[in-house]
């Protein structure tokens, strides 16, 4: 068996600290930075010459420990930003399925060890994903890309036409005060970033 040679690290200026382990072996991060925040990547994406299969649901999986109850779709055109938005009794479980989107939470639980955090997660058609947005965490989701994004959301209850369990901010308010110039905070790799 040839043996292997592993360079000497290479000595270059300015010195900066090194990159934090962000993900796992698997690639999952290995933390979304706001309590109770859970992101899957999803994938293998199965092709063949009729298109292709990917799994979104899978109950096995720790993600879907409460039960599906309730599904909707929903479109955001490019350039557009839907938020902001809470719920107190319920989790947001979207579905990310097509398009370029940025979600910026914003912890808005006073017990929470990460209130007044703000987390964002890139979304692409390369990079989709399912992401559990909890009760009293403030969400806006920006379509940063040149066609509508496709998410389909699975909350952990039934929507209640009489009484909403939805709460609103606009998205210039100052009392959630968020930058929501594109500049270059972009990640490469579409995982979380801290802001």
């Amino acid at each position: 068996m040839p043996t292997i040679e592993i360079p000497e690290e290479l000595e270059v200026t300015p010195a900066v600290p090194q990159d934090k382990p962000t993900v796992d072996e698997r690639g999952q991060l290995l933390s979304t930075g706001i309590e109770g925040v859970e992101l899957v990547r999803l994938g293998p994406r199965h092709f063949d010459h009729r298109g292709t299969l990917m799994e979104v649901v899978d109950v096995r999986m720790p993600f879907w420990i409460e039960p599906i109850v309730y599904a909707y779709h929903i479109t955001i055109s490019p350039g557009r930003i839907k938020g902001w938005g809470v719920h107190k009794l319920q989790a947001d479980r979207y579905y990310v399925a097509y398009g370029q989107l940025r979600v910026v939470l914003y912890d808005g639980r006073p017990r929470s060890a990460t209130y007044e955090q703000f987390r964002q997660f890139w979304f692409s058609d390369e990079t989709p994903g399912l992401l559990k947005i909890p009760p009293g965490v403030w969400h806006a989701d920006q379509n940063v890309g040149d066609t509508d994004v496709v998410i389909v959301n699975y909350p952990t209850r039934i929507y209640d036409k009489k009484n909403p369990d939805k709460w609103r901010i606009p998205v210039d308010s100052d009392l959630i005060p968020f930058d929501w110039t594109l500049g270059d905070t972009m990640p490469l790799f579409g995982d979380a970033t801290d802001l």
